[in-house]
């Protein structure tokens, strides 16, 4: 199933069952990882996507972002991220990855590049750190931040339109640039601030909500409360139809929706038929609800699918679970079972695109096929030209200046003496400002020895307003307003 109830398990023993496929992509999830998790919400150009304990591949709209996620964009690619109500804009020849991500901390490594930050209040977390090479860069408040690691060519840089910095670990006033905003910046706080009138229908947390909008209606139901109706849609279109499967492990088997709007409605809530229609449900908001890779039920045998007539092999099946189902009741009636979708079983465990390659089974085959109440156990296939996992790394986004992040507050292995010291200035600077944010720490707590400024909104503009005199960028990046239609560009 893919259907998430969280248990709490260990870090590297969930990572280690997944990659060895002993466990399904079911209910086997540690609660803090699954608690946050974003969307690549746009891809312009060559972007790469690292899941957790996997490897390298081409970059899909709606790919799930958690701890352990890396994002790279090679010269002249951008991507953006959303989580919750926040969004990351990532710039040409840069790369990131989420060294934690949960209800409590985000901790984000920028080895190379630039990043523009918009923070929503109360959306993110209560402490937000960038990694940088020479130093960390801690975001206090909600606000819209511009940063730029520094490399040997290149000093690190950090705007501030609206919010509060502090800086430690190497970096100082120096790195503060009062400027006005520039191309990149507003074109990533325009995308920030896209309207989400569905805000207040959706559960706190969910991802994806802003893109329902302009997709859909919503409707309010007696039986379901507030539920939300896609609009032109394809002829033969079902939920968990038009997309793609990917083994993201700590996932597992996880659904990559072709639709913009397909995320929250893919890992979130259930579908059901209403007056011949389909109506997604994302249910009561009641505390933050867990991601799930895809909430369905699977058809068939474990390890090996639904078997069908003749010798063309087995095949996958599956179907969306309805309001009120779990994934684990063999007495369940299973409202959606005749939903189905069916594909051959390569398809399925080579990524490759399900709507392009249906099957048709008699309907009594779909009410009598067992529900699958394990693992899957089907492994992913890498070879034959798919595009599921790249066969090799690709090469640094910036091959002869690649800057590698040391989170500030960790100690390198066998330092001398004097870097122990200054590297325990930094560790006791971290600590005090992760009070901080609870309690405003006194400047005369921590000595200007210390090199470690906190950072006001004072630029030019407080907030980079829409402007058609704005410099063209210096960067080759195409506009991602193109690739938020849920189709990656090439």
């Amino acid at each position: 199933m893919c259907y998430h109830r969280p248990m709490i398990l260990g870090r590297v023993l969930l990572g280690a069952l997944c990659g060895l496929g002993l466990i399904a992509s079911t209910g086997l999830a540690d609660e803090g990882a699954q608690a946050r998790v974003g969307r690549l919400s746009a891809v312009s150009g060559g972007v790469q996507y690292h899941s957790p304990a996997g490897t390298w591949s081409a970059a899909l709209v709606n790919e799930p972002i958690g701890t352990g996620v890396g994002v790279r964009n090679p010269q002249g690619a951008a991507s953006e991220i959303r989580i919750g109500d926040s969004l990351l804009a990532l710039d040409s020849a840069s790369e990131l990855s989420f060294l934690q991500l949960d209800t409590d901390t985000v901790q984000i490594g920028l080895p190379q590049g630039r990043m523009y930050l918009h923070i929503a209040a109360g959306s993110l977390a209560k402490t937000v750190e960038i990694d940088l090479p020479g130093g960390g860069v801690w975001l206090t408040a909600p606000g819209d931040y511009d940063i730029v690691a520094g490399d040997t060519q290149e000093a690190a840089r950090v705007k501030v339109f609206a919010g509060h910095a502090a800086l430690g670990g190497g970096l100082d006033d120096g790195v503060i640039a009062a400027t006005p905003p520039d191309a990149f910046d507003v074109s990533a706080w325009r995308s920030a601030n896209d309207p989400n009138d569905d805000a207040a229908r959706l559960p706190r947390g969910v991802t994806g909500g802003e893109a329902l909008a302009t997709a859909g209606d919503w409707d309010h139901n007696s039986s379901y409360g507030d539920v939300w109706y896609p609009k032109d849609l394809p002829v033969d279109w079902m939920p968990y139809r038009y997309g793609s499967w990917r083994y993201l492990p700590p996932w597992g088997w996880t659904w990559i929706d072709a639709a913009a709007w397909g995320f929250a409605p893919s890992h979130y809530g259930t579908w059901v038929r209403l007056d011949g229609r389909w109506a997604w449900v994302p249910g009561a908001s009641k505390g933050e609800p867990a991601f799930s890779p895809a909430v369905v039920g699977f058809l068939g045998t474990p390890g090996i699918g639904l078997s069908r007539p003749g010798n063309d092999g087995a095949a996958v099946a599956w179907f969306p679970l309805a309001p009120g189902e779990t994934p684990d009741d063999p007495d369940e009636h299973y409202r959606n079972r005749r939903a189905a979708t069916i594909v051959p079983r390569p398809v399925f465990a080579s990524g490759k695109m399900v709507q392009t390659a249906l099957l048709d089974l008699p309907e009594r085959r779909l009410d009598d096929a067992p529900l699958v109440l394990g693992a899957l156990n089907i492994p992913p296939v890498g070879n034959g030209g798919s595009a599921f996992v790249a066969e090799a790394d690709p090469p640094p986004v910036v091959v002869d200046h690649v800057a590698v992040v040391t989170p500030v507050e960790k100690p390198a292995p066998q330092l001398a003496p004097q870097a122990r010291s200054k590297r325990a200035q930094i560790v006791r600077i971290h600590d005090i400002l992760r009070r901080a944010a609870n309690k405003r720490v006194p400047r005369a707590a921590v000595s200007a020895s210390h090199h470690w400024r906190a950072a006001e909104a004072a630029p030019a503009r407080p907030r980079p307003a829409p402007s058609t005199t704005v410099t063209a960028s210096t960067h080759n990046r195409r506009h991602l307003a193109a690739a938020r239609g849920g189709v990656q560009l090439r």
